[in-house]
């Protein structure tokens, strides 16, 4: 016996299945903000979801790294922990005062001599974008080391560039247009792909550096953009001229990886609403929706005024 369909439900699914945004579509959509973007912009998106899904804008275009290189050093730190060359716990003295660089974290005022675990200075590295860790964390690892990481695991265009033996390793001309370093979109998925499928390292070492990555106090950027009950992980950077953004979102369709680059940008002001910053949450908020359409949730009322500046 046949089952018949109600006409209402009937429309209601046309109209739905109508109005359901393809992949192709979406990127048309992304493609447009960075087309439209004052500078150079690019994105590489991965789903791992099911079905598995990549589109990309300028993904192998080459982007100041600005804070995102710090996953890399990251996971340099972790890889000399697993080689028995160093410890989690291991105390490491701060810089002098001339190898200190303030802004963007609280490292720069701490006391000469001070002395703390280097599990601690991997965590204000990455968590609050601490740049004198970085600078402690590049010199203490070794730049030439960090480097021959991404190497190993293929990842060939990224580099950090920024360190004390520039001219020795011959990257100083690449340190002058860079500055602290240089990658694509498309490698710097690939990098979280090998943390998330535990190839950056032991499973222990990937599962440490996705808690780490989770614990975002720079978080204006994709994560204003999903619920705050969805895990996601993150890393940012900011120059004068360039935005970026590397993240992970578990999200409830399937999981998905997204890096978005500037670069040359026309508008350097260091204010929220900044082109660069505003087309990233444009390009976040536009991927969460098409995989999770019966999502409701927007920002409330007032998040703006409750963000890191």
């Amino acid at each position: 016996m046949k089952q018949f369909v109600p006409a209402i439900l009937v429309m209601m699914l046309i109209a739905t299945t109508a109005h359901a945004e393809s992949l192709s579509e979406l990127k048309g959509r992304l493609d447009g903000i960075c087309q439209v973007f004052h500078g150079t912009m690019g994105y590489s998106l991965h789903f791992r979801g099911k079905p598995d899904q990549s589109i990309e804008y300028n993904g192998d275009e080459a982007f100041p790294t600005a804070s995102t290189i710090k996953t890399a050093i990251m996971c340099e730190a972790m890889h000399q922990i697993e080689q028995g060359k160093v410890k989690w716990t291991q105390k490491i003295p701060v810089q002098g005062l001339d190898d200190r660089q303030e802004g963007g974290g609280y490292a720069h005022y701490f006391i000469p001599g001070t002395s703390i675990p280097l599990g601690e200075w991997v965590n204000l590295m990455i968590m609050y974008s601490d740049n004198t860790a970085t600078m402690n964390l590049r010199e203490f690892l070794g730049q030439k080391n960090v480097n021959d990481w991404l190497d190993a695991h293929g990842i060939r265009t990224t580099r950090l560039l920024n360190g004390k033996k520039c001219d020795e390793l011959g990257l100083r001309e690449l340190q002058q247009q860079w500055g602290l370093g240089m990658t694509t979109p498309n490698d710097m998925v690939k990098l979280f792909e090998l943390i998330l499928d535990n190839k950056a390292g032991s499973r222990a070492s990937c599962e440490r550096m996705q808690r780490i990555l989770g614990r975002q106090y720079w978080d204006d950027l994709t994560l204003s953009q999903i619920p705050p009950s969805v895990r996601a992980g993150s890393k940012t950077g900011a120059v004068d001229q360039s935005r970026s953004e590397v993240v992970f979102v578990d999200s409830p369709a399937g999981q998905y990886i997204l890096a978005v680059y500037t670069k040359e940008q026309s508008d350097q002001r260091w204010v929220f609403d900044n082109e660069g910053d505003t087309a990233i949450r444009k390009v976040a908020a536009l991927i969460w929706k098409h995989y999770n359409p019966k999502s409701a949730w927007q920002p409330p009322q007032g998040w703006d005024g409750l963000m890191p500046s």
